[in-house]
């Protein structure tokens, strides 16, 4: 009968576990269809193909869809082209070093005369960029720029939700770390393989230790 018992829970836990590894997939799908709405949108707009950075969808949309909420809540008389242009600025500005790109998007945020409010939606991105930097430097992996360690970007949505995963009593470290790797790892995020699977390993154990 305990065996029965200790059985059932353990198919519920796993049941639970996948459950929530695939709402972190659901999230950077999301978050991959916005950043490559705003790509589309912006391309019309600068007469600039910007097709060859959907590639980076889900770490673009891990970075620009909490701040597009940000967008949204703060200044609800944009448009949707204008917001694509604010988000497209902040890719621009954090990910690339390609300056007819940035030109082109100032000039166009100008014209649109919503480069004030550009501005300080790049200062709350700054804040999220460096809280999330802070984080994954804490962990102690070794990265050797700012922009690999930026490529996890697409971690920033799903972060409370490994948090929340984490201080509940479902599954041992290694089950956990497994879930969340197998559902980041689905095809639409860079830097899979070992470095991935390390770093959420690394993250799962910060979170578990905080309970002790």
């Amino acid at each position: 009968m305990n065996m029965t018992i200790l059985i059932e829970q353990s198919q519920k836990n796993k049941l639970l576990l996948e459950s929530k590894g695939s709402q972190f997939s659901k999230i950077i799908e999301k978050n991959y269809e916005l950043a490559k709405k705003v790509l589309e949108e912006t391309s019309k707009q600068i007469n600039m193909d910007l097709k060859f950075l959907i590639t980076w969808g889900a770490t673009l949309g891990g970075m620009i869809g909490p701040i597009n909420d940000f967008v949204h809540g703060n200044y609800p008389s944009l448009n949707d082209i204008q917001t694509s242009l604010i988000l497209t600025g902040i890719i621009a500005t954090y990910y690339f070093e390609n300056q007819e790109l940035v030109k082109k998007i100032y000039k166009k945020l100008k014209e649109e005369r919503i480069f004030g409010i550009f501005m300080k939606v790049i200062k709350k991105s700054d804040e999220l960029r460096d809280a999330f930097l802070d984080f994954i430097q804490s962990l102690g992996l070794t990265f050797h720029k700012v922009t690999n360690m930026i490529s996890y970007s697409f971690l920033i949505p799903v972060i409370p939700m490994i948090y929340e995963l984490c201080v509940s009593e479902i599954g041992s470290d290694k089950d956990i770390s497994e879930i969340i790797f197998r559902f980041l790892s689905f095809g639409l995020v860079a830097g899979t393989g070992v470095s991935l699977k390390q770093l959420i390993t690394k993250i799962v154990k910060r979170f578990r230790r905080r309970q002790i």
